[in-house]
């Protein structure tokens, strides 16, 4: 897998334009909430903005002028983001666990309390203290409950960036006391030449990474690096199969290799979205196309289900993926009535 410049190490983001220029003329104006959400899928490139919004918040001077919250990368403020070692920036995370050699599922209340005395400090710059929540949606209760009493009671100067896939399942006091951005999706185009312009993908490659995409850059660059364009072509070949059209060996057979997790990981989610989009466009009377043309939507979203099930059975026992694959599509055949 190719290693990917992180969000705090970027210095530039594509087809967010539109919203940094509205917050910039937010800020002029002087009215910047203490609290905001920044929203959108995952890989929509919420991180990367946070980061942006902080090293502009932070840099001195450099909310002066234009409307974007570029700031030139040999500058002291993004060298210290960039290496996680701004005094005045507080990222709240899930750790990593050093037994389990595990990210912990959920951001501890130990963490927000650890921000909360970040806040209480006074700013090592004399500036503003920023602090990203990332993503807001790891927050367990206790957690939750800790970030809330830091909004309710924001000390001046600070700026809090909660990210979210998920806004609506966060507490409603802490949705009631911050501003939303959303992110909408990126265009085509520019995740395309975003591709290519890091050396990952181009041409019919680069396009079809940016179709299953869907706007959003940080996830066709994740799938471009793990050799997700691979994993595309398998989860085609696997629903060809499925419904008749194709060779279930020829697919089970790739996983037999040594296929990384991540592409496997890419392979389900192309396989499920694929048919969660199709069982959305059938129930909708719309007309599909490819291999899953002519199913019912129910048949559509049973398969959905007994893929998804057997995807995460798999994962839990650590089955054989090439035996899952084979699985899978005898299922889908039942379900679909061996179309």
């Amino acid at each position: 897998m190719t290693d990917l410049t992180q969000p705090h190490e970027r210095d530039a983001q594509i087809g967010r334009d539109d919203v940094e220029a509205s917050l910039r003329r937010t800020m002029s104006a002087g009215a910047l909430s203490h609290g905001w959400i920044i929203a959108g899928p995952s890989g929509a490139g919420k991180a990367t903005l946070a980061y942006r919004i902080a090293r502009g918040v932070l840099a001195p001077n450099a909310l002066d002028t234009d409307t974007t919250f570029d700031v030139a990368n040999d500058t002291q403020v993004f060298k210290l983001i960039a290496q996680k070692a701004h005094p005045d920036l507080f990222v709240a995370e899930r750790l990593w666990n050093e037994k389990t050699s595990k990210y912990q599922s959920e951001i501890t209340v130990e963490t927000v309390r650890l921000l909360t005395q970040f806040l209480g400090r006074t700013a090592a710059f004399g500036g503003a203290r920023v602090a990203i929540i990332d993503t807001a949606d790891d927050l367990n209760r206790n957690a939750a409950n800790a970030l809330l009493k830091a909004l309710e009671e924001p000390p001046a100067n600070t700026l809090l960036l909660l990210l979210s896939a998920a806004p609506g399942r966060l507490l409603p006091t802490i949705r009631s006391r911050c501003r939303r951005i959303h992110l909408p999706p990126a265009p085509k185009v520019d995740i395309e030449a975003l591709l290519a312009a890091e050396g990952l993908a181009k041409g019919e490659e680069a396009s079809r990474i940016a179709d299953h995409a869907e706007g959003r850059p940080g996830y066709a660059l994740r799938l471009a690096a793990a050799g997700g364009a691979n994993a595309l072509s398998l989860a085609d070949a696997f629903l060809r199969a499925a419904t008749g059209k194709g060779d279930t060996g020829k697919v089970a057979a790739a996983f037999s290799a040594r296929t990384t997790s991540e592409e496997w990981a890419f392979f389900i989610e192309s396989v499920t979205a694929q048919l969660s989009g199709a069982a959305r466009m059938a129930g909708r009377g719309r007309s599909l196309s490819g291999p899953l043309s002519g199913l019912a939507p129910d048949a559509l979203a049973d398969g959905w289900e007994q893929v998804t099930s057997l995807a995460a059975r798999g994962d839990a026992l650590n089955l054989d993926r090439s035996h899952l694959v084979s699985a899978m599509a005898y299922d889908l055949r039942r379900v679909f009535g061996s179309r």
